[in-house]
């Protein structure tokens, strides 16, 4: 899923409770069912495949596990994989600078 990668670690890890938002610093475009985004501080372009794209959609507001729940009524996956494939991805999202983790500096 995705096809993001980057060593480094964030601080605090991701949790089904934690919030991820578009990074304002990350230029965005879905062009049949993938998206292209740029990470303009980094420029970076990373192109995500079908499942990576609707992630990175629902990254608006919602809890990861809202996003899971969505992913699931979508996809053909059980919650259990959806929630670890979208943690992974959410992630690696995060570790590019794509986005950011609400109440987090």
């Amino acid at each position: 899923m995705g096809v993001l990668s980057q060593d480094s670690m964030p601080a605090h890890p991701l949790s089904e409770d934690s919030v991820p938002q578009h990074n304002p610093r990350v230029a965005a475009r879905v062009v049949e069912g993938h998206a292209l985004v740029v990470v303009l501080d980094q420029r970076q372009i990373h192109r995500l495949d079908e499942v990576g794209s609707r992630i990175w959609e629902l990254c608006d507001g919602r809890s990861v596990g809202a996003i899971c729940d969505q992913i699931i009524s979508e996809f053909p996956v059980t919650r259990e994989v959806a929630l670890a494939d979208a943690l992974n991805f959410i992630q690696d999202l995060r570790s590019v600078g794509a986005v950011t983790i609400e109440g987090e500096s």
